[in-house]
């Protein structure tokens, strides 16, 4: 029995047969033999185009052209094609890599930015803190999860390790999600060691709920070569020996998981997954390199070649001509042979270029990554100037579909983090008193603008609708100062808006009615019907 059979099985059995699957005479899979192998598949080129590097892809478009594809050999037709498959069997030849992949992943998880977390419980700043849990969002978790679709937040608790709950992050190839009528029913966990023998073993951790709470086990597996699946002792790993008399557990109390799915994007293919950033661009991605790895070998070729007579190169020890170096060309005045006159009969170097024209790879370069960023993210933030206009309208027209992705981001990920951050503390209460009591912690995650009108231009923008009665003192403090501001000084700048508001009425009136100045002030000294003219 392989892993994924494994699996399979034991998510039917936990819930009675009753997870759906894909429809079987759907004609998307006619010439697919294995659709989780397909997934598998394609979840590995994405973290292969993320890491990038030209030896990485090589690498991994090595090993599928020589078996990999093998397993959907009609499905794969298309990727036999692609440049960095078909440029394996070329060996005098530079790949370019152009890692544009990893540029897009890396500038949206920082332009979604670092979230700010508060709750009234100080416990969740030891929790936060001690898991380095807002780098490892930023720098793991996030940029995976948008590579591979999705990912999995694990919290565990054992006093042996830590007195607080540790939280560890899964990718896609490492969780199973256990569904039942859509309800997350369970989740399944997979853990990697070698023992010295360099021999493969998998822990698999599933938790289920229960209907008084949530059962965790735990079994190690032994992999041969065939992937094939044998139990075995926990001593061989001598780190997991603590599981031998407590590798089946039960919390009472709390009918969760005590672990959060990290999804963004809904995936239509594999409905209880995710979509990762890259579904459907891979072929582009690689287009874009061909034409650069194109360009570089063009490069080469248009270096000036020179033809020159051995007779007048330095020669060894031996007597051999000492051929210049391919890039650096550095020559000796020698004589050569000389004829029946005294003249040197060696011939002169003599050097010639070929024309190249460079333009059209270049434009093709550019049309190629203007069809990898739609949807994704804008060229301008990725630093490409596409127009010569540098106000702020401009720019945040040109960040639009950058802040539509993040805010794709950011909601579901609010909600995430929310529950794993309750849930923790719900784990922290458990190790604590050994007793765990459902309850709901109020917890506050923001993050910071982007790309948003600067404050002096708002205020250019409310000011004269509100003092002109356009719009009503709440919603022009909501506007103004929403997601800055407490509510308590939301409050205080009501009433001083509308204290201040009520004051210039009363002295616009008095104006109106000759009770001051054209300077506002109060007309001392003045006698009734009297006039600025009549005084004088």
């Amino acid at each position: 029995m392989n892993l994924f059979d494994f699996i399979k099985n034991k998510i039917f059995k936990r819930n009675g047969g009753l997870t759906k699957s894909s429809n079987p005479s759907d004609p998307r899979l006619t010439f697919i033999t294995d659709d989780e192998a397909l997934r598998i598949e394609k979840i590995r080129e994405f973290k292969v185009w993320y890491y990038g590097g030209a030896s990485e892809k090589l690498n991994y478009y090595t090993n599928q052209m020589v078996y990999g594809w093998a397993v959907n050999p009609i499905y794969n037709r298309n990727n036999l094609n692609l440049f960095w498959g078909q440029s394996v069997k070329s060996t005098n030849f530079k790949r370019v890599s152009s890692d544009i992949a990893k540029a897009i992943i890396d500038t949206i998880s920082n332009v979604v930015g670092k979230p700010t977390i508060k709750c009234l419980d100080p416990r969740i700043e030891k929790i936060i803190k001690d898991n380095k849990l807002i780098y490892r969002l930023i720098q793991e978790a996030r940029p995976m999860t948008l590579t591979e679709g999705d990912g999995c937040w694990k919290i565990n608790f054992n006093k042996a390790f830590s007195n607080i709950p540790l939280v560890e992050y899964y990718g896609s190839e490492d969780w199973e999600p256990i569904y039942k009528s859509q309800m997350l029913m369970g989740l399944i966990f997979k853990s990697y060691y070698k023992d010295k023998k360099e021999q493969d073993y998998v822990l698999i951790e599933s938790r289920t709920l229960e209907p008084d709470g949530c059962l965790i086990e735990y079994n190690l597996y032994k992999i041969d070569k065939n992937s094939d699946l044998q139990k075995v002792d926990y001593s061989v790993i001598p780190e997991l020996e603590n599981l031998k008399d407590n590798d089946r557990f039960k919390i009472n109390g709390v009918r969760k998981l005590f672990a959060v799915p990290n999804i963004y994007f809904y995936n239509p293919i594999y409905k209880n997954r995710g979509k990762s950033l890259l579904d459907g661009k891979i072929t582009l991605l690689d287009t874009l390199d061909e034409i650069l790895s194109i360009a570089s070998q063009t490069n080469r070729v248009s270096v000036p070649v020179e033809y020159f007579d051995t007779s007048v190169l330095e020669r060894d020890k031996q007597g051999r001509p000492i051929i210049p170096e391919k890039y650096n060309r550095n020559y000796v005045a020698v004589n050569g042979p000389t004829d029946g006159d005294g003249k040197s009969k060696g011939q002169g170097i003599t050097t010639t270029q070929p024309d190249v024209y460079f333009e059209k790879y270049s434009q093709l370069a550019q049309d190629t990554l203007n069809y990898i960023l739609i949807g994704n993210v804008s060229p301008s933030t990725l630093g490409i100037d596409i127009a010569k206009k540098d106000n702020a309208d401009a720019q945040r027209e040109k960040e639009k579909q950058t802040i539509f992705t993040r805010n794709s981001i950011i909601d579901p990920e609010t909600d995430s983090l929310k529950e794993l951050l309750n849930e923790a503390l719900l784990v922290q209460d458990y190790m604590d008193t050994g007793v765990i009591v459902d309850k709901d912690y109020d917890i506050s995650i923001t993050y910071d603008e982007f790309a948003n009108p600067s404050f002096e231009s708002e205020l250019e923008a409310l000011g004269p609708a509100w003092s002109q009665g356009q719009i009503s003192t709440d919603q022009y403090v909501r506007l103004l100062w929403a997601g800055k501001l407490s509510d308590e000084e939301m409050l205080k700048e009501k009433q001083y808006l509308e204290e201040n508001k009520q004051k210039d009425d009363i002295d616009m009136a008095g104006l109106l009615n000759g009770e001051g100045n054209s300077e506002g002030l109060p007309s001392e000294g003045r006698s009734e019907g009297t006039t600025p003219e009549t005084e004088e």
